[in-house]
């Protein structure tokens, strides 16, 4: 099980460090507190452009799926890594190592044929489906506004405190379901489930860290999945190359129930690393990228 995002995105070093807040106090922090809904909205709006320049980047992707026991023991376990890389401004995920070993000769040369297929096919694109593609591109993206929308109207934000979480300043925000919100996306319902806590750079207002719980049981495309009460879903970000901020590592951890079958206790955990510009770095190079 993967979650959506990714990079969107992006994801996923998560760590509690020095609370600012101790340090001067409740009542000065709250004297002087900015907005913490003002705060999340220009995080949502950085985010936005940030999405921009980490379009042209690509990077490899690692998913790991454990299958845990009763008191959170790994039973089994399994990873995929891949490449992801850019053909023409749309993603291309090239699997190179499964449970972290290199693929074996013939199985890499499939993965090359699958790569080298769909380079054809993006080159051979006629200008009408070259335009249906990144149409559906940019209707993915306005989906992804307008439940970045839903998100901010969903929530009652509260500044809790400041914490320095790996060297970066940040605001700790609080994010709980409004009692009376009716969601507009249908997709949305289960935000009112839901309770959240954002990390938000004090310096350039961009989210370092996003964790979210379920707050009751949560049910998925006709109850053919239901979710548990006290699923967490963790994710961090790091800023690469000085400008752009990129989804590092997440974590999600839930207990549900697929159809008829037994009970379900996992964990997904993702990394990603070696970011390289896809202008200069990137084996797959197009002469028109797309702006």
């Amino acid at each position: 099980m993967k979650p959506s995002i990714l990079r969107a995105n992006h994801v996923i070093r998560w760590t509690l460090a020095l609370c600012v807040a101790a340090a001067t106090g409740p009542g000065a922090l709250r004297a002087q507190a900015p907005d913490a809904a003002a705060i999340i909205r220009q995080a949502f709006e950085h985010d936005e452009r940030n999405d921009e320049i980490a379009r042209y980047y690509t990077f490899q992707q690692r998913i790991e799926e454990r299958d845990l026991s009763k008191r959170g023991d790994i039973k089994s376990s399994q990873s995929k890594t891949h490449d992801v890389t850019l053909l023409d401004g749309s993603e291309y995920e090239r699997l190179i190592a499964r449970d972290d070993q290199p693929l074996s000769p013939e199985e890499e040369a499939k993965e090359q044929r699958k790569l080298d297929n769909s380079i054809r096919k993006v080159r051979n694109e006629t200008p009408k489906q070259r335009a249906k593609r990144l149409a559906e591109r940019d209707k993915r993206k306005q989906e992804h506004r307008e439940w970045i929308a839903e998100i901010q109207n969903a929530f009652d934000f509260e500044l809790r405190r400041e914490e320095i979480v790996d060297g970066i300043d940040t605001y700790v925000i609080d994010a709980l379901p409004k009692p009376d919100y009716k969601p507009r996306l249908r997709r949305a319902k289960f935000l009112t489930k839901m309770k959240g806590t954002f990390w938000i750079s004090k310096a350039d207002s961009f989210w370092v860290r996003l964790e979210a719980e379920t707050l009751d049981k949560i049910s998925f495309g006709w109850v053919l999945f239901r979710l548990g009460k006290g699923s967490i879903v963790d994710f961090h970000q790091t800023k690469v190359n000085g400008e752009v901020w990129m989804l590092d590592s997440f974590r999600l951890r839930f207990q549900g129930r697929l159809a008829l079958l037994k009970g379900l206790n996992q964990e997904v955990v993702g990394s990603y690393r070696k970011f390289r510009k896809f202008s200069t770095e990137s084996n797959v190079v197009f002469a028109d990228p797309v702006e």
